[in-house]
């Protein structure tokens, strides 16, 4: 029998993903890659996102001019080095597979060859921005599959993902509001934060029953509880994992929000956090109660319930 994959995170960013791979990996019944990210669903140069798998053939990948083939080396040996790092000699072997086998549904159901009986998954959040047809190619691989989605207040992943590329991004000194528009406009961006997208997308191809919607303010408040929901929905026994259970991972620099930023992204992301108030209720609700009072203490939200034009922050 070809391996299967029982179940996939699929963001947000900036949403405790790697906070969930590294207790979730901790369980005694589950499986999981020693590198978090695969990125396979995600290749295709078309989306926004990390396409170093593209080529489907190893020398393509070695040998290509392409942007993305040239950027495969580098991840190569960064991740072999890793592996090496780790002195593990399963994790080299599987390295190895990962970047240097021939690219498609069979092999990538082989990465998980490792994981014999127990329950096997991975996380890229990456997949929340995959297209519909790419999610249907998914559902048809792994019907049963169970999807974990993590949600963060749009406006805080935003500004999470911002200072956590601070020194990519040169931001201080003058023109910051300009630089932080341009990353936080870009469609890799746009895309990670667009949740009803996402919501509509997966929910179309799996039962309800298959998909876990949690919330980062709820890690953040009660790590065990939702590692326990978590397990239940994956139909395991709950654990406790005190040593990483409240430990933060791939944090961001520490940088307050200027009230211009502030207001900028509460304009940009209203709607969205109207229509995620309609769909999910409780804390995207207190979500959009945030935005609303950060518009209106500026007095550029029109009046409650009412939709904030697009542009309408700026006079544009």
């Amino acid at each position: 029998m070809r391996p299967k994959v029982d179940f996939l995170g699929i963001g947000a960013q900036k949403a405790a993903t790697s906070w969930l791979y590294q207790n979730l990996r901790q369980h005694p019944d589950i499986w999981m890659p020693p590198r978090k990210e695969l990125h396979y669903f995600d290749r295709s140069p078309l989306y926004p996102s990390s396409s170093e798998l593209a080529s489907e053939r190893l020398i393509n990948r070695l040998f290509g001019t392409e942007p993305y083939n040239k950027g495969f080396m580098s991840r190569f040996t960064r991740g072999l080095a890793r592996s090496i790092k780790d002195n593990n000699l399963n994790h080299a072997r599987w390295a190895l597979s990962y970047f240097l086998g021939t690219y498609s549904d069979d092999w990538y159901r082989s990465l998980f060859a490792s994981g014999g009986g127990k329950v096997k998954g991975e996380i890229t959040p990456s997949y929340s921005i995959l297209n519909l047809e790419d999610v249907k190619q998914i559902n048809e691989m792994f019907p049963e599959l169970k999807v974990i989605l993590i949600l963060r207040n749009p406006i805080e992943r935003a500004w999470s993902h911002v200072r956590f590329d601070w020194g990519h991004l040169v931001l201080n000194g003058p023109g910051q509001l300009d630089k932080v528009r341009q990353f936080i406009d870009d469609p890799n961006q746009s895309l990670r934060s667009d949740y009803v997208r996402t919501l509509d997308i997966w929910s179309a191809c799996f039962p309800k029953d298959q998909l876990f919607i949690g919330f980062y303010d709820d890690i953040v408040e009660r790590p065990q509880e939702v590692l326990g929901n978590l397990c239940q929905f994956l139909g395991l026994s709950v654990f406790s994992n005190d040593p990483v259970l409240n430990r933060r991972v791939n944090v961001s620099r520490v940088q307050d929000m200027s009230k211009e930023i502030h207001l900028y992204l509460s304009n940009k992301y209203y709607t969205v956090l109207q229509k995620l108030s309609d769909l999910l209720d409780g804390t995207c609700t207190a979500w959009l109660k945030e935005s609303e009072e950060i518009l209106n203490a500026a007095k550029q939200y029109p009046a409650p319930g009412r939709m904030m034009p697009v542009g309408a922050a700026h006079g544009n």
